[in-house]
This record gives structure tokens, C-alpha cells and sequence, in this order.
């Protein structure tokens, strides 16, 4: 069975879709439902767009929509290709969520999954300021040329330490031996692409894809930054 809603107008992507408008500045509606299911392969993928009444904010909307559909439409291909192939087995599944509408900030989260004999998952996160539509980058939060990946990355690493001593399940790249086969995974700092958001408390979180921390099975995993370590970055 597959069943694929096309491009269609907003009105009726967001009386498809059901959701209610989130905040006063965007709405979120599903653009676009991709299902395929048999007995060895099966997607579910469900593709956000962004959508505002503002002039300014719609321009940013219409960006992050862009990033979307070519991330989507990527996952499509590369699942169609592998059941036109009838090699295996795999499943896809994408969707989102408004993970936080802070005061200053508003950010869409697509999460990803592949499986095909193993699984992976990735995330994206899209933060817009609402100021001025701008699209952030991590390093955009700070005055220019001030050194937050030191500080961050520290306080990282101490929550990493932390978790692992009070949960023997938790496991992270960290404190490496130096004949440990994984040490050249060994967490040293944040990325100047780091994945971020800004939660509805206006604190910051770190969010790391599966496998970019810790082993495979800690699956994503998210480090909210406390305000201390970040309030005196100049």
C-alpha cells in the first residue's frame, strides 16, 4: 500500500493536518505524508512547513521549509531505491515536533530513523529568532570571536562524568583509555556546527545525534547547559 499526498495548498495541508497555531508568530502544518508498508519494507514520513501571517518571519519560514523537503525528499529516494532493489529489509520514519517557543526564539525539531538490520537516528533542529527571522547558528548566540565551545564543552563533559557515576547504564566517549578501540570517537568538544536549541525556559541544550557522544544504544542524547556557564561569554 502507498499512499503519498502531493504538494497541496496551505488551507488544506492545515485542515489535514489538524494542529493548532502554535504561538502568535508560526503555525505548523504536515506539508506532506509519505506511507509504504509490506512485508519488508516501510516508511513513515510525515513532512513539516512552517507557516506565519509576518512578512519577515515567513521569509525565514519559507528557508527552514526549503532545508526540510530536500532532507525529506532524500530519505524518499534513498528508500524507494532500496525497495525498487527487493534487496533486505528497511524501514524510514520521519517526523517533528515544536520543541521549544521561547520568548526570543522558536525552534522545529525533524527527527529521522533508518533501519535496515541496525538502526540509526538523527535529528535536525531549525531555530529562528524571532526578532528579526533570522536562522541561528550556536555561535550567533554569543558576541563574535568569544570562546563558547571552552566553557560549554567543559560543563559538558562534567554532566557526561556525572550521569556515567550515578547510572551504570549511561555511557559516553569520555576519560578514554588510550588502547580503548573507540578513543579516536573520545568526546574533545562541541562542533562550530553544533546542533543547539533553546528551550521554553530559555536555557540552552546541546543535542547530539546517535553515535556522536556514546555508543549506538544511548540513541540521541541532549545536555541542557546551565546559565552560570554561559552568562559571562564575552
Amino acid at each position: 500500500l502507498i499512499v503519498i499526498l502531493p504538494n497541496v495548498s496551505i488551507d488544506a495541508a492545515q485542515a489535514m493536518s489538524g494542529l493548532p497555531v502554535i504561538g502568535e508568530f508560526f503555525r505548523v502544518i504536515t506539508f506532506r505524508d509519505y506511507h509504504y508498508i509490506d512485508d519488508r519494507y516501510s516508511a513513515d514520513i510525515s513532512v513539516p512547513e512552517l507557516t506565519s501571517d509576518d512578512e519577515v518571519l515567513s521569509e525565514a519560514g519559507d528557508a527552514v521549509n526549503e532545508k526540510i523537503r530536500a532532507i525529506s525528499e532524500q530519505w524518499i529516494s534513498e528508500f524507494e531505491q532500496a525497495a525498487a532493489e527487493c534487496e533486505g529489509r528497511s524501514e524510514v520514519f520521519v517526523d517533528y515536533e515544536v520543541i521549544a517557543f521561547a520568548p526570543e526564539y522558536f525552534t522545529l525539531k525533524l527527527m529521522t530513523y533508518q533501519g535496515s538490520g541496525s538502526g540509526y537516528e538523527k535529528d535536525y533542529y531549525f531555530t529562528i529568532r524571532i526578532a528579526d527571522g533570522k536562522e541561528m547558528t550556536l555561535a550567533e548566540l554569543f558576541p563574535e570571536g568569544a570562546d563558547y565551545v571552552t566553557p560549554i564543552s567543559e560543563n559538558i563533559k562534567e554532566q557526561m562524568r556525572k550521569q556515567i557515576s550515578e547510572d551504570n547504564e549511561k555511557s559516553y566517549w569520555i576519560d578514554l583509555d588510550d588502547d580503548d578501540p573507540v578513543k579516536a570517537f573520545e568526546f574533545d568538544k562541541i562542533s562550530t556546527e553544533q546542533q543547539f536549541y533553546i528551550d521554553s525556559q530559555d536555557r540552552l541544550v546541546i543535542a547530539f545525534d546517535e553515535g556522536d557522544a556514546g555508543p549506538m544504544y544511548m540513541g540521541c542524547v541532549e545536555f541542557t547547559i546551565p546559565e552560570k556557564v554561559t552568562e559571562n561569554i564575552k
